[in-house]
């Protein structure tokens, strides 16, 4: 029986749901190749004259200066300014402000409302926006915050925002629709392993990690262990927990105790798992998978001398470490311990 564990899950959530892009609005590459030149190259007077004037992307990006300073208020009003002209990047940074609270009291509602307003607009030179919009009208209504809580309605946001696997969908969205068809309630690993897929091959690491895990446990697919190990070790090296974590684990029951016993040591040291989670950009639950995988790995090799000079006493705090990082995952483990599966 493998320590690995198709069913993940949704990733918990420890307070209400920030939304994606919240501090950056998405653009298009198009956008990037034809876009007004930069406040850095023509210089911020230029810029807010050319807003006064009521040039609107001069708004925008007047707007956006005024954020990145932090000095929300007049992000705000230059921001609304380019909104009611049509502007929808500023309309959907507009939707983040509101719905997090940020310079302004957090309105979930208005969030959702001014993101619905981005979905339903027909500007060809915004259409890129839409798939970001719905990803987050999607996490609103998964968590039930400023709509009603409703899976069916999520998942129907989430599926027009992944465009099919598109890359210009939502790789946010993808990622989310590989962990809805994980939860039991929504269970469909086939489904899973699709939007795993695809939302890996976009470049999303933490579904990266996930299709390691399905190729391992034939979640959704048939059993593929050369591509579990390649999946692993390429979301390993770009710095995921949870794939590392899942590596020790691959390594373990290939019985490799060397390698486990290093890779989990690695994995144990890490001290702040919030920060460690910031860091790479990766859900917090993954990562506090990944680190209980590696420390309860490691205490056990500590425990039996597999890999590593066996010392029961320090076993006993890295088992301890793993409850600390994941404890329904250290319970898992126990069970398979006392089952003689470890």
């Amino acid at each position: 029986s493998s320590g690995i564990n198709a069913e993940y899950g949704m990733a918990e959530v420890e307070k209400p749901v920030t939304m994606a892009s919240g501090r950056a609005v998405p653009d298009s590459s198009a956008a990037s190749e034809s876009r007004v030149t930069t406040v850095d190259e023509i210089g911020i007077d230029k810029i807010r004259t050319l807003a006064e004037q009521g040039h609107t992307k001069s708004q925008f990006k007047l707007g956006m200066y005024h954020f990145k300073r932090e000095e929300h208020d007049k992000a705000i009003s230059w921001l609304t300014s380019a909104s009611k002209m049509g502007d929808m990047q500023a309309l959907f940074q507009l939707a983040i402000m509101h719905y997090d609270g940020i310079g302004t009291l957090a309105n979930l509602t208005k969030g959702v409302e001014l993101l619905k307003m981005v979905v339903d607009n027909g500007d060809p030179a915004f259409q890129f926006l839409i798939p970001h919009a719905q990803y987050n009208l999607g996490m609103a209504a998964f968590m039930g915050y400023g709509m009603p809580q409703d899976d069916d309605t999520a998942e129907h946001y989430w599926l027009q925002a992944g465009k099919e696997g598109d890359p210009d969908g939502s790789v946010a969205a993808q990622s989310q629709l590989g962990m809805f068809y994980t939860r039991r309630d929504t269970k469909d690993l086939k489904k899973a392993f699709y939007w795993h897929y695809f939302a890996a091959e976009n470049g999303n690491l933490e579904s990266k990690g996930a299709l390691g895990v399905m190729y391992y446990t034939g979640g959704g697919t048939d059993p593929d262990r050369e591509l579990a190990f390649k999946c692993l070790c390429e979301a390993s090296e770009r710095g995921s927990l949870y794939a590392q974590g899942n590596l020790v684990v691959y390594y373990y029951e290939s019985r490799l105790f060397t390698r486990a016993a290093h890779c989990a040591w690695s994995i144990a040291q890490t001290e702040d798992v919030k920060a460690a989670a910031e860091k790479v950009g990766l859900l917090l639950a993954f990562v506090r998978r990944g680190v209980a995988l590696g420390c309860f790995y490691y205490a056990r090799c500590l425990q039996t001398g597999r890999g590593v000079q066996k010392n029961e006493s320090e076993a006993i705090q890295y088992f301890k470490k793993a409850i600390e990082a994941c404890p329904l995952t250290a319970s898992e483990l126990q069970q398979k311990l006392k089952n003689d599966e470890l």
